[in-house]
């Protein structure tokens, strides 16, 4: 899937896990992202900050679900983007156990076994997000 070879190659070029799935799934959703939509994505990797909480591959795809089904008016329908959300969620947690990045990558952001259990998630976000969204449609 063009998606997530995109995802791919932006990980193994040295985007972080959310940067990478957030590119990933908008460059399948031909999606526009300017500069500052690119630069949000960045704290996110590690878990927010590497705090290891909430997985960043989840937290891309969570911010490319916005990009698609987000509002831009407060008088828009949020559930647009909620019920995408909600679902993406639920079926990450339920594939990889966890939407912690301290279970999935268990605390490792130094050796080699690092990036691949991360290839792992963002394949699985940048796949599951596409999907989800791709039904949408």
């Amino acid at each position: 899937m063009e998606g997530v070879d995109h995802a791919v190659d932006c990980w193994n070029r040295g985007c972080n896990c959310a940067e990478s799935t957030l590119r990933g799934v908008c460059h399948t959703l031909d999606t526009e992202l300017n500069v500052q939509c690119l630069r949000m994505a960045t704290p996110f990797g590690g878990g927010i900050g590497r705090s290891e909480d909430l997985c960043g591959a989840m937290t891309g795809a969570l911010l490319a679900i916005g990009a698609a089904r987000g509002r831009s008016d407060p008088k828009d329908d949020k559930s647009r983007s909620y019920g995408p959300a909600g679902e993406f969620y639920t079926r990450f947690v339920e594939e990889f156990e966890s939407s912690k990045c301290r279970d999935l990558n268990k605390s490792d952001f130094t050796t080699p076994g690092h990036r691949e259990r991360c290839t792992k998630y963002v394949i699985g976000a940048t796949r599951l997000a596409i999907h989800i969204l791709g039904n949408e449609r």
